[in-house]
């Protein structure tokens, strides 16, 4: 591309949730958007904790089985 056809665009970043065109240093567009961000963090974190315990369970089960599993 020659120098003639080049189009500065100013320094910006995107919204993390939506990709608008946002000024350097904000993170999000709205306070929608970082209230959606808000809800999905605490979902992952929600789902983080059952994985956690199911897993847990599983392997109490699995330790009880084999130690009981004779009698």
């Amino acid at each position: 591309m020659s120098q003639q056809h080049r189009i500065n665009i100013p320094s910006h970043t995107h919204c993390r949730i939506c990709g608008r065109s946002i000024p350097v240093g904000k993170e999000f567009c709205s306070n929608e958007c970082r209230e959606k961000d808000v809800r999905t963090q605490q979902k992952g974190k929600k789902m983080s904790r059952l994985y956690t315990l199911f897993f847990a369970a599983v392997m109490i089960i699995i330790v009880v089985m084999t130690l009981f599993g004779g009698v």
